[in-house]
């Protein structure tokens, strides 16, 4: 098989963390052709997708992980699989590479499938799941911040297209350090959304994030933050931990298999706070090399078979 991935520049991967690298390596290691490109290097040719692209031995030594064999000025429709690995935000150039992979014909397997990125926003999907989900507000409306801060307490704010931990506030109206400016800062005067949720006490023992294969649960860790912080985002400092998957974790995973399948996300990252779903990773979920450590299970190497198969 033929695999192109739509990522960020190579000089920028952690391979001894990265979940994209550890999928490359999967596919080497399996006999398959890997090469890589970043998004600005597509282009349509009237309808199809042709990109310059770098073809690439993909090695374990963390000191010198890809080796370049040759680059090369293909159509796109020539893989077997493209995999939209840029690291978000969802922002334009993100929305427009999602369109130009629109015109990849079907024999080309594109993951996660272009529409179903555009369609669940990976802070707003959640709420198709309003059960699953604690009391949340989308706004960009200072007033209505407070106001939900008053009726729910603490609260934590995410900007709607946020990574990483990046842009999250928590808030209390009744707490004397609760500041307005907070809110100003995160709305940006009232020009941008936020997405405000009921602050989950769970939430200081860490966060799990679970990876889903076809809507099946491959398995879990626990992101858990620094000392004297409060993020759980591994890019924010926390650590990973081994995590086992609950009764209630299995059963939110059955039912978001349906709509999972449905968008066309082949591989998934979802995060849960106690029993309570946060948000849903589409665009490049992470975690796949803490997963297949703590659990001493090669998961990258089952993901590249289940499209052998």
């Amino acid at each position: 098989m033929k695999h192109a991935f739509v990522m960020d520049p190579l000089a920028a991967v952690k391979p001894w963390k990265d979940t994209t690298y550890f999928l490359m390596l999967a596919a080497r290691q399996r006999g398959h052709q890997v090469c890589h490109l970043e998004p600005h290097a597509l282009r349509l040719e009237h309808n199809r997708a042709h990109a310059r692209v770098s073809w690439l031995d993909v090695n374990e030594d963390p000191d010198r992980p890809f080796n370049l064999r040759e680059q090369t000025d293909c159509a796109l429709s020539e893989m077997d699989a493209v995999w939209i690995r840029a690291d978000p935000p969802f922002d334009r150039r993100y929305f427009y590479t999602t369109l130009l992979l629109d015109n990849l014909p079907a024999t080309t397997r594109v993951l996660n499938r272009p529409s179903g990125i555009r369609n669940w926003n990976e802070k707003l999907a959640a709420l198709h799941y309003p059960e699953l989900t604690p009391p949340t507000r989308v706004t960009n409306n200072r007033d209505d911040l407070k106001q939900f801060s008053q009726t729910h307490g603490r609260i934590t704010i995410k900007p709607i297209d946020g990574f990483g931990g990046k842009g999250i506030i928590f808030y209390d109206a009744g707490d004397d350090n609760g500041s307005d400016n907070d809110l100003n800062t995160a709305t940006h005067n009232n020009q941008r959304w936020v997405i405000a949720q009921q602050y989950l006490p769970a939430a200081q023992e860490g966060d799990k994030r679970i990876l889903l294969l076809n809507g099946a649960p491959l398995g879990a860790i626990l992101r858990l933050h620094a000392k004297d912080a409060e993020l759980n985002n591994l890019d924010a400092g926390a650590t990973p931990h081994p995590a086992e998957l609950t009764p209630q974790d299995h059963q939110i995973c059955q039912t978001l298999k349906p709509g999972l399948l449905q968008q066309g996300i082949f591989l998934a990252g979802i995060d849960i706070i106690g029993d309570m779903l946060i948000e849903i990773n589409v665009t490049s979920p992470t975690g796949l090399q803490e997963l297949c450590q703590f659990n001493d299970e090669d998961y990258h190497h089952q993901i590249i078979e289940a499209l052998e198969q």
